[in-house]
């Protein structure tokens, strides 16, 4: 019962909380409170707009994730900055966010990689209109919260107001979907090609092109870790201004 209430009230929520948010510096700078792995002085800051129900960031996750962490959060050159979106599926998003937030703080980066690591378990018990609530109770346990932890968790209105705060503030970063990214202040997005027949990123708005070649967004590591690398350091100053 807990879930079925839960996403009634996030079903109004979500519906109201698109107002843009109060900013301050430039939304690429780390702030206060953002979760964070990784070198604080590195010489690269990405940041990351997901959803842990969106099957792009999934992706994502599955097949660039695992690069950037050994090749460049290990080596000490890259600060690594999540911040959450309600798409995909907004309502499942919401109640992995919640989790997350009430797990311990040196667990909330397990929690997102659990979560993703069984999103498509999530989705079908959801689609057959079964309750996925055993599959977030086991990701919760397994983060160290117990089943009434949990219940107490989503029940709480602080909460709940956080996340959907969260997810406010990324509309108003101008993050658009998901996953979107800011490296080194630079603007990562993926956007349809004019003709729709593909997606291809840009670059504050604009498509990139390497060697005279759009760009696609096919989460291809070894084209990735090509951008990170042109963001940080060829593109201009490295600070994206």
């Amino acid at each position: 019962m807990m879930f079925k209430r839960l996403f009634c009230v996030l079903g109004l929520t979500a519906a109201i909380a698109v107002s843009a948010a109060a900013q301050e510096a430039h939304p690429g700078e780390e702030r206060p409170g953002d979760r964070a792995v990784g070198n604080p002085d590195a010489a690269i800051r990405m940041i990351e707009y997901a959803s842990v129900a969106c099957p792009h960031c999934r992706s994502w996750y599955e097949q660039i994730w695992p690069m950037v962490q050994d090749e460049f959060i290990a080596t000490g050159e890259l600060r690594f900055i999540y911040r959450e979106m309600l798409t995909g599926q907004p309502q499942l998003a919401a109640i992995g966010f919640m989790i997350a937030d009430c797990a311990p703080d040196d667990q909330y980066f397990n929690a997102l990689h659990l979560l993703f690591e069984t999103q498509q378990e999530i989705f079908a018990l959801a689609q057959s209109q079964q309750s996925p609530a055993p599959v977030y109770y086991r990701v919760a346990e397994a983060l160290g919260l117990s089943s009434d932890e949990v219940d107490a968790c989503l029940a709480d209105t602080e909460v709940q107001e956080r996340m959907m705060a969260r997810h406010t503030q990324s509309v108003a970063d101008g993050a658009g979907g998901t996953p979107a990214f800011f490296i080194n202040n630079y603007l990562l997005t993926t956007d349809p090609t004019p003709d729709g027949l593909a997606y291809v990123y840009h670059v504050d708005g604009e498509p990139l092109e390497f060697d005279g070649e759009l760009v696609p967004s096919n989460h291809d590591a070894d084209m990735f870790r090509r951008i990170i690398l042109y963001l940080a350091y060829e593109r201009g100053e490295s600070t994206g201004e």
